[in-house]
């Protein structure tokens, strides 16, 4: 349910909106969305004096995001739900939230088209739109994603969620390029390669085997095209191969082990915050670092690449995907279309990893030997066209090698099938492709094809029973049964789990009912968007976490956990594995000589900034609360840490604070570095204070900035033909701060006009324009 506010009254807190969400494993359902209509009010954001308002274009809130677009409200509320329902596995990815999240929002802008979501780029500053290449970018400058719709549905929703996982990632600590390209953009790639049921509302990410937009297939044609690359040529390679990046996160995060060590990487990495040349080799030192065995990595990656085989392969056609049903995106006539779906190929990875489809009164349920269909007719399209499956019982050698990447080309009219067809919503047909052998085909009764017009559905129920191949045709309220003779050769090549998708000239959709496909979406107590839908995730890091931490002490913890974390795929084991984590931590605490409360415990401590007020963000992971106490000029101050997010306010003249944490028995001490200021990126500010102007321009994240500094006088009645007053070339580092004092000629003669500062800078890579005025 999509609760919708219409008024322009004032923007509503994060903290006041509401979304309920059913999370289990990597599938979001929604149940409640608050979304709010704010009009030319621009929301509280991470992009905060960087966004704008730009001309068509309206802003809508929800509790997390914030959209500016000019598409249909329709669509506006369709993005705004599928990020909330991706908010949760970000999140899980990422191991933390945003601070400030509570405050501001996360910039989202998705525009009708490329021109016009270059127009938005351009009011907020950039020099240029969208790269020529891409769907939509997310800048370093404005931690914004910039969005716009393709011609392909499933695209367009793979993009919003792509970008704005960057949008996140730079929310997380002002920028992104503290990682390198396989994890930006595989972790981007990974968590929008996705499902989603408009009827159910329900959204699956980090799907690793399916149709459109299939990066499995396009990962192994990238893998034998480069000569089955390894782990670090991939990592050290800067060109962008999503199909490749697309492997290494799901290889990381398909096995316990490998997640939790993936996992403290990322926090480690992220903690050391490299940027512009630094960042390649520092995130290769700490990858080698982290993980204990890295030959024993390279081998188990090649094996998982080698073992891997896409479910799914279009071989021709436009075709589309909602939850698992597939319609096409054209009605073109000329060809017939065609899908693959073998649901048991050799594939030692997880296949058919989404929601099958729910059972249905129409569908008989499904056996080795049976097959079923679900076909949605459009009501205006029902007497046209082609729409079924094809029984595949024969692929080319050609044909296996192109959708494993072993080979460029491949002819696929070579590849023998039964296409069981409905035709033109009132004939059913039986062709044998690849035989020379004649079609084969009936009239539907005419109370099937009253009852298709008046209910829009129809059922195809398909069972092989030796060399008969029948199918019972079910409506609402009528059946019809229909028997096939198969010839002796083609009867023992059919496999009920290797069939294609078959349509042309019509954009009904078609439901599979497969034996392979069996993925169910469990309703758990709580949320949980751990891979396994361990409710106990927190309690399984801090373990690992205090191995590794304390491996030199800990003889043998490694082993413990690894064969410990075997129960995290098998949740009926789940509970008894929380006991033994928990026996094992209670035991560590024992052995360890005077460990720290924070890695026992899991609580993190980080100091951030609610706009430039400073506040302390206090995480704690565990089921017990802790004691926090903060000294500053001599003054201390005790906290309760609850478990979960505490925020503690921090006065704005402190420098430092030294910290004691008791935790279950266990002390630590520490100091905090509190910043004068937050660094928030490129700023411009310009102010001009008796007589004398001063620039202050603050540098990025990361990369090379360079640039020109201009100072204008535009008077308001007297034309003058040169209004430069000032130039200066700009060179800002990362984290820099510069300040200008120019001197202008005659700046006390100045009356009557606007004095504008303008910065045309280079900022890593994105051009954009700050201008400031003063009126004298």
């Amino acid at each position: 349910m999509t609760s919708a506010t219409k008024s322009e009254s004032s923007i509503k807190s994060p903290t006041q909106m509401q979304v309920d969400i059913d999370v289990s494993g990597r599938v979001s359902t929604l149940n409640h969305i608050d979304i709010q209509f704010v009009g030319k009010q621009i929301p509280r954001t991470y992009s905060d004096g960087k966004i704008s308002n730009s001309r068509g274009y309206n802003w809508w809130v929800s509790k997390h995001f914030a959209l500016k677009s000019d598409l249909p409200e329709e669509k506006v509320y369709l993005y705004l739900e599928l990020l909330e329902m991706s908010y949760p596995h970000y999140v899980e990815l990422f191991g933390m939230e945003p601070s400030n999240i509570d405050n501001q929002r996360i910039a989202v802008v998705y525009g009708s088209s490329r021109d016009r979501v270059r127009e938005a780029m351009l009011d907020d500053g950039f020099l240029r739109g969208v790269h020529t290449h891409a769907g939509g970018e997310t800048m370093f400058y404005n931690r914004a994603g910039y969005s716009f719709p393709s011609h392909r549905q499933h695209h367009q929703r793979y993009i919003v969620i792509h970008e704005t996982m960057h949008a996140f990632h730079m929310a997380l600590n002002g920028h992104s390029t503290w990682a390198p390209n396989w994890i930006t953009e595989g972790m981007a790639d990974a968590i929008a390669s996705h499902t989603y049921d408009p009827t159910l509302k329900q959204l699956n990410v980090m799907v690793f085997d399916r149709a459109p937009m299939n990066y499995l297939a396009l990962g192994l044609e990238q893998y034998h095209n480069a000569n089955q690359p390894s782990f670090e040529q991939i990592n050290d390679d800067p060109r962008l191969k999503r199909g490749l990046n697309f492997f290494i996160v799901h290889f990381l995060l398909s096995d316990p082990t490998r997640y939790h060590y993936f996992k403290r990487y990322l926090r480690t990495l992220m903690d050391a915050n490299p940027d512009s040349e630094h960042t390649l080799p520092t995130a290769n030192k700490l990858l080698k670092a982290t993980f204990p065995d890295w030959q024993a990595l390279e081998t188990q990656f090649a094996q998982f690449i080698q073992s891997a085989q896409p479910s799914f392969y279009i071989v021709k056609g436009p075709w589309e995907q909602n939850g698992a049903g597939y319609f096409l995106r054209s009605d073109k006539s000329d060809v017939l279309h065609r899908l693959d779906i073998l649901a048991n190929n050799n594939s030692k990875q997880i296949t058919l990893d989404f929601p099958a489809p729910l059972a249905h009164p129409l569908i008989a349920p499904v056996k080795q030997d049976s097959l079923g269909a679900l076909i949605d007719f459009e009501p205006e399209q029902r007497t046209r066209g082609k729409l079924g499956l094809g029984l595949i019982t024969e692929l080319s050698t050609d044909s296996k090698q192109k959708r494993l990447g072993l080979i460029e080309e491949a002819d696929f009219s070579q590849d023998k099938m039964l296409a069981i067809l409905i035709e033109n919503g009132n004939k059913l047909s039986l062709q044998f492709v690849g035989y020379n052998l004649p079609k084969q085909f009936i009239s539907l009764p005419t109370e099937i094809t009253e009852d298709i017009a008046l209910h829009h559905q129809l059922a195809v129920n398909l069972r092989q029973q030796g060399h008969t191949l029948s199918a019972t045709l079910n409506t609402k309220d009528h059946s019809h049964h229909v028997e096939f003779a198969l010839p002796e050769q083609i009867s023992a090549n059919v496999d009920l789990q290797k069939l294609s998708v078959l349509g042309n000239a019509m954009n009904h959709t078609i439901t599979p009912y497969i034996f392979g496909h069996s993925k169910k979406v469990k309703r758990l107590s709580s949320a949980s968007p751990n891979p396994w839908q361990y409710q106990d995730a927190a309690l399984a890091l801090r373990a690992f976490n205090t191995c590794e931490s304390y491996v030199s002490q800990l003889q043998g913890c490694r082993s413990q956990l690894s064969t410990a974390f075997d129960k995290l795929t098998v949740p009926s084991q789940h509970e008894a594995l929380s006991i033994q984590l928990s026996s094992l931590l209670n035991t560590w605490q024992r052995q360890l000589d005077a460990p720290d409360a924070t890695t026992l415990s899991g609580i993190t401590i980080f100091p951030r900034y609610d706009a430039q007020t400073p506040f302390l963000q206090v995480v704690n992971p565990s089921k017990h609360a802790a004691k926090l106490t903060l000294t500053h000029s001599g003054i201390s101050e005790s906290q309760t840490i609850v478990p979960g997010q505490n925020r503690i306010e921090l006065s704005k003249k402190a420098t430092q604070y030294t910290y004691q944490l008791h935790w279950q028995g266990t002390d630590q001490q520490g100091a905090i570095d509190i910043k004068p200021h937050r660094f928030d990126g490129v700023y411009l500010n310009a102010a001009l204070q008796k007589q004398q102007l001063e620039i202050a321009l603050s540098g990025p994240y990361s990369g090379a900035t360079t640039g020109q500094l201009d100072v204008k006088f535009l008077p308001y009645a007297t034309p003058i033909s040169t209004p430069v007053l000032w130039q200066d070339k700009v060179e800002i580092a990362p984290y820099e701060s510069r300040t200008w004092q120019p001197k202008l000629p005659n700046v006390t003669q100045l009356a009557h006009g606007i004095l504008e500062v303008t910065a045309t800078l280079d900022v890593d890579g994105e051009p954009i324009l700050l201008k400031q005025q003063i009126k004298l």
